[in-house]
């Protein structure tokens, strides 16, 4: 069904057949005509547990929930799934009450589970008898690849830093069950930071009450859980992989890229591909694993596309070029046989050729080029105890707002903290020239501690030297080092996973790290490798658990960026390292998205 989420040890596609299976299910249990109405959080996410022949198969027709949208006339049952959201009961009462002459049933499923907020709503708005059922469906967590699953909350960390609204730990932590339940007990926990010793907390309790993790098999030996405050900078620094570079200039959502049909009218032969749809002038990318061609370029820098894309475009022509004269007819019959493949091969490097074109025109603008140059001044802590020049001039030129608020918390995380005349200096510039309204902005990103004055610690400048965060010479052409996927700064948080790898790993790094915000902390749910716990799991094969790469899951709480992912990958790509990463998250961010939720 998604066979881009199989051919790992650890099995994603297993989340994804459990949620289509509770789909499945609903839609079997409820007789008559059916509308299935969702609200727009799960509208693209849907798509990532059941294929549209789930609903068309049955004759069930989608809906996006919407305030003018007008529900079918002959229909029996409208089950409506929507996040806990009491602005979206307001809608769902509206609609209720204007179709309240009809016989019709109305259904709520919340996701991944019910609010009493939300039913109070619904109490209030004097519609809750007029639903005949309302039930959950347990989506904690969405497969996104098959080392990557998402909660695909968007605003996960305003939620907790601006809103103070401890939600979506206590759902990161009934994930991080559900998990335990599908793939065994995670013997070992590691973590950093405040939400994250907060998650472990809840799903710890919640184990124990559920009485779900008695065995000690696993296929994942150890958790690792990252606050995302502890490295704000990765969040906002500009990235340099392909997949990063795409993500930030044109939006990857739910697996999907969405861009103008006009670029691609010069190749009219991939205009109809399994990998993507061409609809009212939109072609629809779908970026996964499974197109060979995406899953080699997505990790590498981007001055290493080329020279990849190149390398295909000859491979394929000459492979095209194979039937000659000479060839025999069983050489011509394996030849038309791998056509087709042939083919869909084509069509990518095309696809992917005009995708870098359009990243490398923007890369190469003098624009691009002065924001990355200010970064990376940043990020070697260079004047950072001074206001800087270049925001100054975005500031005095009344530039993009969001850019100059990006590169104030870079530039504050850089130097642990802005000094209090240095900040009161930002603001009044920034009152003077976009008005009083920039002060609510501002007080966001103090409420989530990204603008603050300086403590004694200077925990990034430390860290940049002991862990070599900022690398001169970097590789970016078949790299050595995970610098390369912002050609010039390794994020902290793969830095950290990495030092884990390392012999005492967490004991010798919990020193070094300890100046970041919130506890350092580790915990055992079972017995350790050679006692009982991973050699159940051996194969006959490896006749020893030493000989299986470690699998090992990185939890971001708070959001994780394609650049992180591809440094994790490049790790477990090492054969020293023997190890396999799954990697979860509340969200895939990037510098836009982080800054965006913080400042609407």
């Amino acid at each position: 069904m998604f066979q881009y989420l199989q051919s790992r040890r650890v099995n994603i596609q297993l989340l994804q057949e459990y949620a289509w299976r509770e789909i499945a299910d609903l839609l079997e249990q409820i007789a008559g005509t059916k509308v299935v109405v969702l609200d727009e959080e799960i509208l693209g996410p849907i798509g990532l547990v059941a294929p549209p022949s789930l609903f068309s198969e049955r004759n069930v027709i989608l809906l996006k929930l919407q305030a003018d949208s007008k529900l079918p006339h002959d229909v029996l049952n409208v089950i409506y799934i929507v996040r806990t959201q009491t602005k979206l009961m307001d809608i769902i009462a509206e609609q209720v009450k204007k179709n309240s002459v009809k016989k019709c049933q109305y259904q709520i499923y919340f996701v991944p589970r019910r609010s009493c907020l939300c039913i109070k709503q619904l109490e209030n708005l004097k519609v809750y008898d007029s639903i005949s059922q309302i039930k959950e469906l347990n989506w904690n967590f969405f497969p996104i690849d098959k080392d990557i699953v998402s909660m695909e909350i968007p605003i996960s960390f305003r939620d907790v830093a601006v809103n103070g609204d401890p939600t979506m730990l206590y759902q990161a932590a009934v994930g991080l069950v559900q998990l335990q339940r599908l793939y065994g007990r995670i013997p070992k926990i590691y973590g950093k930071g405040n939400n994250a010793q907060r998650v472990w907390e809840h799903a710890k309790q919640l184990g124990t009450e559920e009485k779900v993790l008695n065995s000690d098999k696993g296929l994942i030996d150890q958790v690792i859980l990252l606050d995302r405050s502890i490295d704000i900078i990765s969040a906002v620094a500009t990235q340099l992989t392909y997949e990063g570079l795409i993500d930030e200039i044109f939006g990857i959502k739910n697996n999907q890229l969405i861009l103008p049909a006009e670029l691609f009218t010069n190749n009219t032969e991939d205009q109809i591909s399994a990998q993507s749809q061409l609809v009212a002038g939109k072609k629809t990318l779908f970026l996964n694993s499974g197109d060979q061609l995406y899953s080699d370029l997505r990790n590498k820098n981007f001055n290493e596309v080329g020279k990849v894309l190149a390398k295909n475009a000859r491979d394929i022509s000459a492979q095209m070029n194979t039937s000659g004269q000479d060839s025999s007819v069983q050489d011509m019959k394996r030849f038309v046989d791998k056509l087709p493949a042939l083919l869909a091969q084509k069509q990518s490097v095309a696809v992917h050729t005009t995708i870098a074109e359009i990243i490398r025109k923007h890369i190469d603008q003098y624009e691009f080029s002065d924001d990355l140059a200010a970064e990376q001044e940043f990020m070697m802590c260079e004047d950072t105890d001074k206001a800087s020049p270049y925001i100054e001039d975005l500031i005095s030129k009344k530039g993009d707002l969001q850019k100059i608020l990006r590169l104030l918390t870079m530039q504050c995380a850089a130097a642990s903290g802005f000094k209090e005349k240095i900040l009161n200096y930002y603001k009044r510039e920034l009152v003077q020239v976009f008005g009083l309204n920039v002060l609510l902005k501002i007080s966001n990103l103090e409420k989530a501690n990204l603008l603050y004055t300086q403590s004694e610690s200077r925990s990034y400048a430390v860290l940049r030297k002991t862990l070599n965060l900022t690398v001169d010479d970097v590789v970016e052409v078949e790299p050595k080092d995970i610098s390369y996927v912002h050609s010039f700064y390794a994020p902290l948080t793969a830095r950290i996973v990495e030092q884990t790898l390392k012999p005492l790993g967490w004991q010798a790094l919990k020193s070094q790290i300890i100046n970041l915000p919130g506890p350092t902390f580790e915990d055992f749910q079972a017995p350790l490798i050679g006692v009982g716990g991973r050699h159940n799991i051996s194969t006959p094969m490896d006749g020893s658990a030493f000989n299986i790469p470690r699998v090992i899951l990185v939890f971001f709480i708070g959001g994780c960026t394609f650049a992180e992912i591809a440094a994790l990958r490049f790790l477990s790509q090492q054969e020293d390292n023997n190890v396999e990463f799954i990697i979860a998250t509340t969200k895939i961010i990037n510098k836009n998205t982080f800054i965006d939720s913080l400042l609407s």
